[in-house]
C-alpha cells in the first residue's frame, strides 16, 4: 500500500502538480489539446442547463409560492439562462477563450446567489436548497471548466454560502450544521471528481504526445521522420500561397555510407548517424526542420529563405562536416542536393527536384552542393 502512494506521488511529482504539469510549455499544449474537446463540452452543457432552468421555471409555476414567483422568474428565465446562451455563442468564437471561460465562472456563482437569495424568502430549511449542491456539483463534473477554475469557483461559492447561512439569512443551529455536512459533501465528491477526470486527460494528453513522437520521429537519430516531413511541406505549401513566402529544402547524402556498413558493421553505422545527426542540429537554424529521408540520407525544411541564404547554409554544412571526424571511421564527406519551392509545387515536385540535384553531385564527384530551382 505504502509503495503503491509513494509511486503515484512520485508521478504527481515528477511531471505535474495537483493543477497542472510543472513545464509551462507542456501546460500550454495541454491545454490547447483539450480546448478542442473543451469548447464542445461547454457548448452542449451550457444549452442543457439552459433548457434545465427554462424547465425549472415552468415548475415553478406548478409547486412554488406565489410570493415567490417574481423572484424565481427573474433568476431562473431571464438571468442564469441568458447567461449560459452567451457562453454557449461564444464557444463559437475562439478568440474570445478568456471572455468564455470568464463567464462561465460567473454563471454558476450568480446561479448560487440567486438561489440563496430566493432561500432567504422561504422560513426554515427546504429542498430549493438542493440546487446550491447540484451547483457546485455542476461546476466540477460537466461544466467543461479546469480543475483550478473549477475549484477556485466552488470555493467562491461555499464561502458566500457561509456568509449568508451565519450573517446575511441566519440558520438555525440544526439547518447550519446539514446544509454546510451537504456543501462539504458536494464539494469533495466534486474536486475528488474533477481531480481524477484531470488526471485521466493529463494521462491521456502524454500517452498522445508519445504516440505523435513515436509515429513521426526516426527511432535511431531521434530526428523527424518522412511521416513528419509530409506534415511539414503541406503546411509550408498552404502558407505560401496565402502570405507568398519561400521555402527550401536541403537533401543530403553521405557518401559512400555504404563501405562504412560494410567495412565496420551496422552498429558503427549507426553510431556515425546519430553523430552526423547532432552535427546538423548543431549547424542549421533554430527554425530549420531536420528529416532522416532513409538510410543515410537527411532532408533540412528551412523557412522564410532565399537562394543565397539557402546555399550558404548547405556549403556550411558540406565544410563542417568535411572538417568532423566520426567514430572510428574518421572523415566523411557530403553530396547536397537543394531547391526552393516553386507556386505550383507539391510533394512529390520539390523532393524530385531536390533529389536530382543531389544525383547531379553524386554524378560529378561528390562533396559539394547543387541547387536546383
Amino acid at each position: 500500500m505504502a509503495k503503491t502512494f509513494f509511486k503515484w506521488y512520485s508521478y504527481q511529482f515528477c511531471n505535474y502538480n495537483l493543477f497542472g504539469f510543472k513545464d509551462k510549455a507542456i501546460q500550454i499544449e495541454f491545454n490547447e489539446w483539450r480546448s478542442i474537446l473543451q469548447h464542445k463540452q461547454i457548448l452542449f452543457i451550457s444549452l442543457l442547463t439552459a433548457f434545465l432552468y427554462y424547465l425549472f421555471t415552468f415548475l415553478h409555476y406548478q409547486i412554488s409560492p406565489t410570493k415567490l414567483l417574481p423572484t424565481m422568474i427573474f433568476w431562473h428565465l431571464y438571468i442564469v439562462p441568458t447567461i449560459l446562451l452567451f457562453v454557449a455563442l461564444i464557444t463559437y468564437l475562439k478568440k474570445h477563450c478568456v471572455l468564455m471561460t470568464s463567464t462561465l465562472i460567473a454563471a454558476p456563482i450568480i446561479a448560487a446567489i440567486a438561489n440563496m437569495h430566493i432561500i432567504s424568502n422561504i422560513d426554515g430549511y427546504t429542498t430549493y436548497q438542493t440546487e446550491l449542491y447540484l451547483i457546485i456539483f455542476w461546476v466540477f463534473t460537466v461544466s467543461g471548466l479546469r480543475l483550478i477554475h473549477s475549484t477556485n469557483t466552488a470555493l467562491i461559492i461555499f464561502l458566500i454560502a457561509i456568509i449568508n447561512s451565519l450573517i446575511i439569512n441566519p440558520m438555525q443551529t440544526d439547518e447550519f450544521v446539514m446544509h454546510m455536512f451537504w456543501m462539504l459533501a458536494s464539494l469533495s465528491f466534486g474536486f475528488l471528481g474533477a481531480y481524477l477526470y484531470e488526471d485521466a486527460n493529463k494521462k491521456i494528453f502524454l500517452n498522445h504526445k508519445d504516440l505523435e513522437k513515436n509515429a513521426t520521429t526516426d527511432n535511431l537519430t531521434g530526428v523527424y521522420n518522412r511521416r513528419k516531413f509530409d506534415e511539414i511541406i503541406l503546411y509550408e505549401f498552404d502558407k505560401t500561397k496565402r502570405y507568398k513566402h519561400r521555402f527550401g529544402i536541403i537533401m543530403i547524402d553521405i557518401d559512400y555510407f555504404k563501405s562504412v556498413n560494410d567495412i565496420y558493421g551496422h552498429n558503427v553505422g549507426d553510431k556515425v548517424l546519430i553523430e552526423m545527426s547532432e552535427l546538423l542540429k548543431k549547424n542549421i537554424r533554430e527554425s530549420d526542420v531536420l528529416i532522416r529521408w532513409g538510410g543515410e540520407e537527411f532532408i533540412i525544411i528551412c523557412f522564410e529563405i532565399n537562394e543565397e541564404s539557402i546555399l550558404n547554409l548547405a556549403e556550411k554544412i558540406r565544410k563542417q562536416t568535411e572538417q568532423s571526424s566520426f567514430y572510428k571511421i574518421g572523415k566523411l564527406t557530403l553530396s547536397i542536393g537543394v531547391t526552393l519551392n516553386k507556386s505550383d509545387d507539391d510533394i512529390d515536385s520539390i523532393t524530385k527536384r531536390a533529389d536530382k540535384a543531389l544525383y547531379n553531385v553524386k554524378n560529378s564527384g561528390r562533396n559539394r552542393v547543387e541547387v536546383l530551382l
